[in-house]
């Protein structure tokens, strides 16, 4: 079962880090994804008052891709965001299969930087930037 927790202490989150390939951030929040007993893949972000960046969001290197954990993990961290009153985040990815990632969890792409707007994205019946579909309700 795949599972989402925050990494509470840096150490950890360092050692994660290393096995992502990514920059140690220790001013950065952090979570990892899990599956039983083996590290999928990890994401660090940061808070500026009512707005965030999503620094990255990366699996272990040299792991087999999984789109799905990856998806999960980048939810976990907006909803965590949502929950602490952020309004909106970007995430400046630096490669084209991350661009992928970021606009399916629901990044979209504005003036050349990919940002979400996260206000009532996890609270209401329908996402203010996504209309309802022909025959849903409102």
């Amino acid at each position: 079962m795949l599972e989402i927790k925050p990494i509470e202490e840096k150490r950890e989150q360092q050692n994660i880090c290393r096995l992502c390939g990514i920059p140690y951030r220790p001013e950065c929040f952090a979570y990892k994804a899990y599956e039983g007993e083996t590290l999928i893949a990890s994401a660090q972000f940061d808070i500026e008052g009512t707005s965030a960046v999503l620094f990255e969001l990366r699996q272990v290197t040299g792991s087999p891709e999984d789109f799905e954990a990856m998806f999960i993990l980048g939810r976990a961290v907006l909803n965590f965001l949502d929950l602490c009153g952020v309004q909106t985040a970007r995430f400046p990815v630096d490669d084209e299969a991350s661009a992928r990632l970021a606009k399916a969890i629901g990044f979209r792409e504005e003036e050349g930087v990919l940002r979400i707007c996260l206000t009532g994205m996890f609270t209401s019946h329908c996402h203010p930037e996504v209309p309802p579909t022909e025959g849903s309700e409102p």
